[in-house]
């Protein structure tokens, strides 16, 4: 029940998914241009989520590696329709194997919507790599969605407060 409420937070929240100028400039200022260009290109709904983990992380002191990671973290899930990130969501819950078997890297734009959706932590890492981030940033987005290591704790965090917003 509480992954549901979890679910419908996070829909709800998603409806207003705009930054403003300040936060804007927030993000910027904690970001090379190239990471800046990738968060600019990102869907409204994930910059807003991106930016929800941000101040998460910088409410408890993170890293400046940590803090750009939360910035970029979901860059590799391009554009994306609401209906995408619900079937994405009931597939994966309601009936895993399904889902995996109607996602694909090449085929109809949903199934590569849904495609990228599960592995956009490696689509973003390879883009941010690509953009010369820095190691740390680029491990980050890479294993943001794994089990939280036991020994990593920052990372561990991380995932916890990705997870929670």
């Amino acid at each position: 029940m509480a992954r549901a409420r979890y679910r419908v937070s996070q829909f709800t929240r998603g409806l207003r998914p705009f930054l403003d100028p300040r936060e804007i400039e927030a993000a910027r200022a904690h970001l090379s241009p190239s990471e800046f260009a990738l968060f600019l290109n990102a869907d409204a709904r994930d910059r807003r989520h991106s930016f929800a983990l941000f101040e998460a992380l910088r409410a408890q002191d993170a890293s400046p590696a940590e803090l750009a990671a939360a910035l970029v973290h979901d860059v590799g899930k391009g554009r994306l329709r609401t209906w995408h990130r619900v079937a994405f969501v009931l597939l994966s819950a309601a009936v895993p194997h399904l889902a995996r078997r109607v996602e694909a890297e090449t085929g109809a734009g949903w199934q590569q919507a849904l495609w990228r959706l599960r592995h956009h932590a490696r689509l973003g890492a390879e883009r941010l790599e690509a953009a010369g981030s820095a190691a740390r940033v680029v491990e980050l987005v890479r294993r943001h969605t794994d089990a939280p290591p036991a020994d990593d704790p920052a990372l561990a965090r991380f995932i916890a407060l990705d997870d929670q917003l």
